[in-house]
This record gives C-alpha cells, structure tokens and sequence, in this order.
C-alpha cells in the first residue's frame, strides 16, 4: 500500500489524500486483478500489502471508469491484471506517471516496449509488456475499436472508412493521409460556405442516440438545445431511440413538438410523419405546436392540397383547439415562421388573420386581497416615470444597451488607480500576447476535448453536445477569456462561477437563436412602442405587464416575443464544469525560478481555496497569483449582468420571461441548482404570478441616477483612505502586513523552556494574533475591492439614468439583480441615489426632508416629529456647513448613524433652504420611511397582542415607542436583580448596556437567529469597549449572560409572537420527521413559496436534474426545515406588505422604492404613502393567515395519509397528533387592528 501510494506524482498525491486514506489495494489470487475499494467481499482478495511483491508477475492493465469490460477477467484468457481507478478521476498525463512510477519501483523495466499507451476513447490505459502474442491481441480489439468509434464519428473523419489493407498502413500514414483528407474537405467545406448550425445537423445521431435522459424536462431541454443549435438530425434519432428504448415516459408533448417545427422549417414532410406515428403509438395528445408544425411543412412544399389542410384544422376542431388562437398559443413558433404559415391557413380561409383574432384581455386578480385592485384606474392618475429622459438619449442608451447585452461585458476605468502609465502600456502589450496564447491553447484543447467526446458514447459530454456545437468555437473561447479576466478580479465560490459561465453560454445561443428566426427585430419594435408608452404618456394606462402584451398582440398576435426556454441550473452547471476543465488542465504559465530552472505552474488556483460553511466544504477559484502583475489596474470589467441598465427593463410576463432586452432571465432565484423553487411555481397557474410580477415590474421602472456630489465626496475619501473612522476601507498596501512569528516562537521557546503548559499558551496566542491579523487584512481588502467595483460603476453613470430589474428569492422577498451597485447596499451605497424623476417640495416635503435627516442621525429615538422637526432647525447651522464643507468644516455629519446617508440630506435641505421658494424646489431625494422593528409588527398583528403591538407602534401614540429601549430598559432590571443577588458577571455589567448592545438581537430573535447567534452578535458590541470599561477575559461570559437576559425580556413582552414562533417551529419539524415533506404555504399575494431545503439524493450527481415529484421524494433536511419557518413565513408576509403597498402607490401615480421594510418615496408624498402603507397592512392582517395556514398544512398532512394508507401505529399516531397541533391556532388578543390605521409611527 506504502509504496503505490509513493508512486502517486506529488500533485495528484496532494489532491487525493484523503481519498486514498479511505481505500485500500487488494489483489485477486484467483484471476490476476487489482482493485481499488474499501469493501471487499470475494474471499480470494487479499491486502496488497501483505502480498509479496513478485508474485505479481505482470505490470498491470490500467482501465478507468466502464473500461473493465474489455479485459475478460478470466485468468485463462488473459493473463493480465487490472487496477480499476474508480474514484481518482485521474487526467492522461497524471495515470501516465502514476503507471510508469509503478513499473519502475516492481521491476519492469527491463523491457524497452514497457509502457503506457491510452486507448482511443474512455480514460483507458493500456500496457504492453513486450508480450509478442498479448501485443498482437491487443492491437487487434484496438483496431476493432477504432472500427467502432469510425461508424459513429462526424462525416468529416470518414476518412478512416478505408478497407482492411489501409488499417494496416503504420501510425506515421495514418496521420498524413488524416492530414490530407482534413485539408481537402475543409476547402470543400469553404466553398460550400455552411452556416455554423449546418454542420451540427451533420452528426450521424444514430450513433449518439445512447445519450442518458432521466426525465421529461431533461429531454425538452435537450431537444430544445438540438433545435436551437440546428441539431434537428441529432434531435430526431435521440427521441426516436427514447421511444424504442424507453427508459422515461414521455409525457409532454413538447418534446416531441420542438423536433416537429424543427423538420417543419426544413420542409422534410417524411420526418414529421415518422414524429406523428410515435405520438400516436404513445398516445400523446396533440397541442397547438403540433398542428403549426403540420401547417408549416405545407407551406415549404412548391404545392399543396387544401384538403390536406381542412383534414388538419379538422383535427384541431376534434381536439377543442380553436384556429384563431393558433399562433397566439404556440409556444416555439418563430417570427419568420408567421407569414409561411398565414399563407397556409389563408389559402383555406382568406379571411383569417392573427392579428384581429388575437385580443389581449385583461386578466383580474383572483386573491380576495387584491379584489381593490381590479377597480379600473381613473383617467387623470398621474405617470410617475413621465419623460425621466429624453427620446434621442433613449434611443443613443438604447443601442448602448444592446451592444452591452451583445458583448456580455462592460470595461470602465478605474476611480482609484492612475490611467496608463508607460509601465502599463508594456504591461498591457505582454498581457496581449499572453491572452493570444492562452485563445491558442483554448482553441486546440476545445476542439479536441470534443472530437474526442464524439468517439465515446457513454461520455458525460453527450448530455451537452447541443450547447458545445451551437457556437463557434472561437465564441467558446471569448467566453472562457472573459472568465480569466473576472478571475483577475478576486476569488469566486467555483460552483457559480461554473453556473454563471455556463448561464453565458446558454445567453449566447438565446441571443443567436432569436437573431436569426426574427425575435430580436420584433423584440425591438415592440420594446421601442413599450417605453414610449410607459415614458412618454402623462397618464398611467394600465400595468406594464399588460402594456406589453397588448403591444405584442398588436405586432406578433401573441402575448410574448422570446419563447420562455427552460434550462436547469444543472445543465448551466454542466457547460460550466465542461469548460472549466478546458481552462484547468490545458492552461499554465511558465515561471523562472531564482535557481535558474522554469516550471510550469496553472492559470486557476484552486488547492488552496477551500473554506468551511455550514453544509461542508466550498471550493473557491482564483488566478494564479502570478499572473495578477499582468493586471491592468486602471480598467475593470463588469459581467454586462451585473450592470445597471440604461434603459428601463422588460417587464415580466412570465417566470422566465423579463428583465434584460435580448434574453430571459429567472423570477426567482433559486437557492441551489436542483430549482426547486421555479418548479414548484410549475403546479401553480401563471396567473397566481400576476399581481408578484406587476409589483417586480413596478420597482423596476423606478428610474435613478447618480448623486454626483455624494460620489465625489466619498471618491476623495476613498483615493486618499481617509474614510477608515466612517467605515470605508482602506487600500491593502496601508494595511499592517502580518509577519510570520517564526522569531519570536524561537524566544518563547528559550524563554519557557522549562515551562511546557505556559510556553503552549504562549505559543498559541501569538500564532492567533497572526492568524486573526491575516484574516482581517484579508477580509479588510475585500470590502475593498467589493467598494472599488461599485464606485467605479457609479464614477461610469454618473452622467446616466439607470434602472434596476428586480426578481424574487424563494420567500417573495425582492432584491435588484445588480449586486454591487444598487439601492439596497449599506450606508455609502444608499447615498449614491437619487430619483431620476423630481417633484415639487410643496407645503410639507421640507418639514419631511428635515425630519428624515435627524432619524438618520439616531438622535432623537423617542421624540415625536415636530421635536425632530424642532431639533433640525436648532442645527441647520451645522447641517449647512456639512453641506457647504463636507470635509473640512465642523463635519457634524460624521457623528450620525448613518453618515453618508446623512450628509445626503444635509446637501438637499440645504439647497431647499436656499431657493427663492423652498415649496416650488424641485427634489430627487427619495424620503424613507421604516418599520419599527417590522418582524415583531407583523408578529403583534398575527397575534392581536395588545402589549406587543404598543412596543412596536401598531397604536397610536404622541410619541415613538422604542422596541430596543424597552428591551434594553428590562433587561437592566434584570440585571440588577441578579447583581443584588451576588452574580459576578452582572455587577461588572453596571452601566454598560446600551441600546445597540441588544438592538441586532431583539431584530433577529423573529427571524429565529439562536442563542449562539445572539452570543456573537452582543460579543461583537462589547469587544468595542475600553479595557477599563470591561476586561477583554469577560468579553465572552457578559455575551453569553447577555444573550440569555435578552431572551428572557423578549419572552416577558411578547409572549402571543413566542407562542406562534413554537407553534411555526413545531409544525415544521412535523411535516419534516412525519411526513417527510418539506414545509410550503402560499404569500397572501398568491405566489407559492416551498423551503428548498432538501438533502441531495445519493445516486444522483449534481449535474442530473430532478423533476418536482423527484424533489418531493428527497430526504428533507429536517434541522433547516424547522428553523427557517418561522423567518422565512414573517418575511413573506412583510414582502406581501411591501407588494401591496407597492401597487396601491402606482396607482395614485406616485415613485416607490424599498429596501424590504423600508419604503421611500419624494418628500411632498410620504403623509400619503403612509396613508396608503397602514391600509395595507390593515387589509393584509385583516385576511385570516394563520388560519388559512393551519388549513393548508391539513390537506397537506391528508393527501400524505391517502398516498401511504399502511403506516404503522407509532407512525399514525405522530401523524395524528401533527394534525392536533395543526388544528390548534393560537389564540389572539385583544388588540384592535384598525388602530393602526391611526399609528403616526407605524412606519416613521
């Protein structure tokens, strides 16, 4: 064992150490076989190790993965051993020096013809040992093979179907006549001029048809792909061997129907009916894909029967489909495929027409909540988004946007580092040169990594041939080298990276697709018509939604543009991991060491990026650190994805259909790859989605721009690192570089030497203030980078109005799709905005731009508003010269909360104050309003709980309740009570509990965080006080002390919010252990929320998808299933709040942004949105929640019961007393809901 493990290359010993450590090498007496396992169970396997080295006559055949069928494992028949590599998943190169290795150390090298030799597909290695007889046989089942691999190979290697004398020819004539053969059909091929999707059609499928589907959505989706890459050929023979061979049921008549149009447009009627006899045999019913698909084939053909086109609208009739709804409810239909198929039905039907067939008809909301919102809208409301810009710069940002979306990327210059120096200028021609070869390499190693994937069927690759052929070769490797330069950037957690390279891939076959079949010329016609009507009408004419597909039908006779494509994330994973082992082993970078020597040492880095989390271990990729002197510091590249967009978005229409202009994007984003969020939304009608899309579309026509004052200010702080006291960080190079402690362990060591237990103390403190030291510098220079980023795409807009698409996460919790520059950031982000629309200051915005500035000080907490508005007068003198000298006058900006956030307000009231008339000032400032601790509001409301709902601000008072005072005010009592009694730890805390001490506490403890959690959150604000104050030694017992007493003052005060918390948690952890389902409900605004928290099934990999019902059978991961209920429930219930809020504002005609559970707004309009906010709450509160869940959890638990009839005793009686529970609601209060309606610091 010791000595094939020395035999490993050190850089295969060091990535599968662990994984050695748990196998053993066992050989077989019998049959001559060496296995790699941990569980033997023939008698006849024995240790290695305890084998005596000679008797093992032979060097071994080395087979990989499927490859132990080629060798029989009879001794008679060959006497040649085996080591089966199972689990290594070892490269060429590195198997290769493993075997030679091993050779070397046994003894076989006496023989020159002694080595390793790959087979030419599978990871198959084999050995000759200069056996004339064995060699013969081998070279025979080679040839044989090679016979295999031609027949089902691409035309372009029929070259090798030559007869049995050319076989015979040596490897040096193969190869040329290869060369040759290569060289005439590619000018064969140039002068024929193929299109890139033509040569995709040319795959011989019958011999990929082995290709492994596990379901009906893994099928669309490669169907799909087939289609969409041209692939309709290879299409064809897959489906066709899935009905031969079914390992599924093929269910959906899609599958069949994208291979049908795909024959259809080619005008190969033979196919189509082969299609139609299989959908018959199989007894899928036809849709409305099927019949266009019949109608179009006709009308490629020079001429057709009209009977043949009466017998298919007959059919149609037959199956209740209507005719006029034909191209309006096809699914795949194409522009380009419309008039063809006008033609067809006119020549039977001259007055048909789908455009005055098609009538978009407004849908109502079915949720008894939003019953007010299907009133019709006044004809005078005002548009809130009239005119944000102008038509010529639309139409200048509209192509910029395009050319954006079309490259996939943004290049700015940097706001921190200088323009192009002469270093840099050399630096950026040797990067040009580097990047020429790496395309080389990139280029060679994807076209052979795919000739090869041809040659063997069982690949995993076979899954991908759609998405690897759909493209040039040469887009492959743009994409790659896009990946190379954001790696530049910092490290990445891998498996996104792998998911968002292949989301680029997937974007660009969209984007192709849709350019050549007529979506994208129509998608911007319908677009331009869109925003004209959403910017440029003075009046609101009804929801974006409906506004573009009224336009749709009006152009296309359908709702939508872009057909809503499906791809898992398992498939985007996939081409991600595929051409993430292009980039692995096929690029490296030579080094010259200081001994004179060159080594070649990878482009990624991944050994060292390995970090704990919670579920395990997480790989993180980089650049190889050597390659970060190539860096162009003065430029940085930004995924076009993640840049806001300088044009509004597409509204959403469907869970995949919105947001950017020439591709779809997702509703929700999923928590993992299996997307068990977006297809649980599949149960579910799409117009449940309605009211959730129409607010999301609502938030993302809010335009804003850049506050250029704030930028510079927090630009000049920035370059000079000048910011570290307001919470910026500074540059990694003004940071203490941690030096390794290898002296003074050295003097520890002599210093202590007769002291072994202090010198280990002593010792492992100084190596934890290393650790700690280069962990925050780490850390520190990450909020760095994160920060650089995001002023450096604000510094690139600040001339620019933008807009931010938003989606969903799986609680209904809306979030911009931008993650570093948006409205939704901290401190410094939020400043940045600005509305990109003004309004009039009027009677009342002033007193509210001044009262919005002292809440973000945090300096008035209990004052009513006119004491707030009293004390903004007191400092206007302050507050003016904050404005006037931000960074060199008295800078009483900086003593506030939220310092940047309050400068902001400073520079606005400022420049109202100065105006000739304050009511007539035009502002962009958006005003916010928050929540008083919104968790506990909404817990209060749940409950009627009289006591809770006064601490949080649901009744009215004259002045704010403060939920964290009274906390900390009880947990004082506490406190004093156990100093009285002697406690130690509670003397010492005399006077040192402050309000922020518990605040992020008492935020949590709704959202379920823990007792460990509240430990670290009190432990992070006492480690910032004095020594003298607190010793650093009672750091940890006063947190842990503190932790407790909270807890037990939250229990006292809202006791109704505790008893639905373990109601929640209860319920959970029921339906998890009982009933083995994970917990779902659905948000009071209709969209069905489930938590993904599932355990991965054992047999499946992670690049299999799985259908819901597959889902629903996993393991539930019963621990996250009860904690997150309770949280993930009130957080759908705030982001219902939110929503409803959201669609009442728009329908006065007034701006609305959020942050969750703050709302902002122009200050002349925020008395109204908090009208309008209290409303909603009421109503929403109104609605029976709670029993509405305990009713939904029952039928939940009933239909478990009817599917598993035969539970045992103890089974059934869990199961019956889940459903007690289930039954039993908590009792309400006595609180009455409708005070709120009169609460003036419900949301202050």
């Amino acid at each position: 064992m010791s000595q094939l493990l020395k035999a490993w290359p050190p850089c295969v010993y060091r990535q599968n150490f662990r994984k050695l450590l748990n196998r053993d090498i066992f050989f077989c007496r019998s049959c001559s076989i060496l296995r790699y396992s941990s569980k033997p169970k023939e008698d006849q396997l024995v240790r290695l190790a305890e084998i005596p080295v000679n008797e093992i006559k032979e060097p071994p055949i080395i087979f990989s993965r499927g490859e132990k069928k080629v060798i029989s494992r009879d001794s008679k028949s060959s006497a040649a051993t085996q080591l089966e590599i199972l689990s290594a998943g070892l490269k060429r190169r590195q198997l290769q020096l493993y075997v030679e290795k091993w050779f070397k150390d046994h003894g076989f090298t006496s023989s020159s013809s002694s080595k390793v030799e790959f087979k030419t597909f599978g990871e198959a290695a084999t050995i000759q040992n200069g056996n004339k007889r064995k060699r013969k046989k081998m070279d025979k089942k080679k040839k044989h093979d090679q016979n295999i691999m031609v027949e089902s190979s691409h035309k372009k290697d029929s070259v090798f179907q030559e007869d049995e004398s050319k076989k015979a020819q040596t490897k040096k004539d193969t190869v040329e006549v290869k060369h040759k053969q290569d060289i005439k059909q590619q000018k064969s091929k140039d002068e024929k001029k193929p299109k890139v999707a033509d040569k995709a059609t040319k795959i011989d499928s019958k011999a990929k048809s082995t290709v492994s589907l596990d379901n009906n959505e893994d099928l669309l989706s490669y169907m799909i792909g087939c289609i969409m890459g041209g692939m309709t050929h290879h299409a064809h023979s897959v489906l066709m061997q899935c009905t031969v061979n079914p390992v599924i049921e093929i269910s959906n008549p899609q599958v069949f129907n994208c291979v049908l149009l795909g024959w259809a447009r080619k005008g190969n009627k033979k196919m189509i009916n082969e299609l139609l006899k299989q959908m018959k045999k199989l007894k899928i019913g036809h849709s409305y894909d099927t019949f266009a698909a019949q109608l179009l084939v006709i009308g490629s053909q020079k001429t057709h029967k009209p009977e043949e086109i009466q017998e298919i609208l007959h059919q149609m009739d037959k199956q209740n489909l209507d005719m006029k709804c034909l191209i309006q409810e096809s699914e795949y239909l194409t522009p380009k495929d419309v008039p063809t198929l006008l033609k067809v039905i006119q020549s039977v039907d001259p007055e048909y027409s789908h455009i005055s067939n098609a009538q978009h008809t407004t849908q109502l909301y079915s949720m008894p909540l939003l019953q007010d919102f299907n009133e019709p809208l006044p004809e005078d409301v005002p548009n809130p988004f009239f005119q944000v810009i102008s038509p010529a710069k639309f139409e200048e940002n509209f192509q910029k946007q395009l050319t954006y979306e079309e490259a996939g990327s943004v290049c700015m210059e940097s706001t921190y580092y200088t323009k192009h120096t002469k270093k840099e200028e050399k630096t950026l021609k040797t990067k040009e040169e580097l990047k020429e070869q790496f395309r080389k390499r990139m280029t060679s190693a994807l076209k052979s990594s795919l000739r090869k994937s041809h040659q063997n069927e069982n690949s995993d690759v076979t899954k991908l041939w759609p998405y690897l052929k759909a493209l040039r070769t040469h887009q492959y490797v743009d994409i790659m080298m896009k990946e190379i330069e954001i790696l530049e950037e910092k490290e990445y957690g891998l498996g996104f990276r792998k998911k968002e390279i292949g989301r680029a891939v997937v974007n660009e076959i969209q984007k192709k697709y849709f350019k050549e079949n007529g979506h994208l010329d129509l998608q911007k016609i319908v677009y331009k018509e869109y925003v004209e009507m959403i910017l440029n009408e003075r009046n609101i004419k009804g929801c974006h939604r409906e506004i573009w597909q009224s336009i749709c039908m009006k152009h296309a006779g359908t709702n939508t543009i872009f057909p809503d494509f499906t791809f898992s994330d398992q498939i985007l994973y996939s081409i991600g991991k595929y051409l993430y082992n292009i980039l692995k082993y096929n690029l490296d970078i030579q080094i010259n060491k200081k001994d004179g020597t060159v080594s070649n040492e990878p482009v990624l880095n991944f050994s060292s990026r390995v970090r704990r989390n919670e579920d395990g271990f997480l790989t993180f990729v980089s650049i190889n650190p050597r390659l970060k002197k190539y860096k162009i510091h003065s430029q940085l590249i930004s995924e076009q994805a993640f840049y806001p967009m300088i044009v509004p978005p597409v509204p959403w229409q469907s869970k995949q259909l919105g947001g950017f202009i020439t591709y779809n994007s997702d509703l929700i984003r999923c928590l993992d790859e299996k997307q068990m969020e977006l297809k649980y939304l599949e149960k579910y009608p799409e117009n449940s989605l309605h009211p959730v899309m129409d607010s999301l579309n609502i938030l993302g026509t809010c335009g804003w721009k850049i506050n250029t004052k704030m930028l510079d200010v927090v630009l000049e702080l920035f370059r000079e690192n000048a910011g570290a006291f307001l919470d910026l960080p500074p540059a990694k190079h003004t940071l203490q570089k941690p030096v390794f402690p290898l002296q003074e362990t050295k003097e520890l060591e002599k210093q202590y030497a007769q002291e072994v237990e202090e010198l280990k103390k002593r010792k492992a403190d100084l190596w934890t203030v290393f650790y700690n030291l280069k962990k925050q510098r780490a850390e520190t220079h990450s909020l760095w980078c994160h920060l650089h980023r995001t002023l450096t795409i604000a510094d690139s807009l600040r001339d620019e109005v933008i807009w931010f698409p938003h989606s969903l996460d799986f609680r209904g919790r809306c979030y911009p799709f931008m993650p570093h520059l948006n409205y939704h950031g901290d401190d410094v982000r939020r400043s940045l905005f600005q509305f990109a629309n003004g309004k009039p200051l009027g009677e009342k915005g002033l007193d509210w731009l001044k009262i919005h500035l002292i809440n973000l000080t945090g300096f008035a907490k209990r004052s009513s508003n006119k004491e707030r508005l009293h004390l903004a007068n007191t400092l206007m003198s302050d507050i003016m010269d904050s404005a006037d000298n931000p960074l060199k006058g008295g800078k009483w900006w900086q003593t506030s909360d939220e310092p940047f956030q309050t400068l902001a307000a400073c520079i606005e009231v400022t420049a109202a104050m100065r105006s000739k008339d304050p009511a007539q000032f035009v502002s962009y400032f958006p005003t916010h309003q928050d929540g008083s601790c919104n968790g506990l509001q909404h817990y209060a409301a749940l409950g009627r709980d009289q006591a809770g709902a006064e601490s949080v601000n649901l009744s009215p008072f004259t002045h704010p309740q403060d939920v964290y005072s009274d906390v900390v005010d009880l947990v004082e009592k506490i406190r004093q009570r156990d100093a009285e009694e002697g406690l130690e730890i509670a003397q010492k805390l005399d006077g040192l509990i402050k309000r922020k001490t518990i605040k992020q506490t008492v935020m949590t403890s709704v959202y379920g965080v823990t007792m460990y959690g509240a430990k670290l959150q009190i432990h992070k604000q006492i480690s910032t006080l004095p020594q003298e104050s607190l010793v650093s030694d009672l750091h940890l017992p006063a947190s842990v002390y503190l932790a407790r007493c909270t807890f037990k003052a939250l229990e006292e005060m809202f006791s109704s919010a505790r008893s639905i918390q373990n109601w929640f948690t209860l319920i959970a952890q029921g339906l998890a252990k009982d009933c083995k389902m994970p917990t779902q409900w659905v948000m009071p605004m209709g969209i069905p929320v489930i938590q993904p928290y599932m355990k991965e099934a054992s047999d499946k990999k992670l690049t299999t998808s799985y259908t819901i019902e597959e889902l629903m059978k996993l393991k539930v991961d019963s621990r996250k299933q009860r904690n997150g209920f309770p949280p993930n429930y009130i957080h759908s219930i705030d982001a219902s709040h939110m929503m409803l809020t959201s669609l009442e504002m728009n329908r006065a005609g007034l701006t609305f942004a959020s942050v969750h559970d703050c709302y902002w707004t122009h200050a002349n309009d925020v008395d109204l949105m908090n009208k309008l906010c209290r409303k909603q709450f009421v109503a929403l509160h109104s609605q029976p929640l709670l029993e509405t869940l305990s009713s939904d959890f029952l039928n939940y638990i009933k239909k478990y019961q009817r599917e598993h009839p035969k539970l045992d005793k103890k089974h059934e009686a869990s199961v019956q007393n889940l459903k007690e529970l289930v039954s039993s609601v908590p009792e309400k209060g006595t609180f009455d809901l409708n005070k709120v309606l009169e609460s003036e610091y419900f949301f202050s």
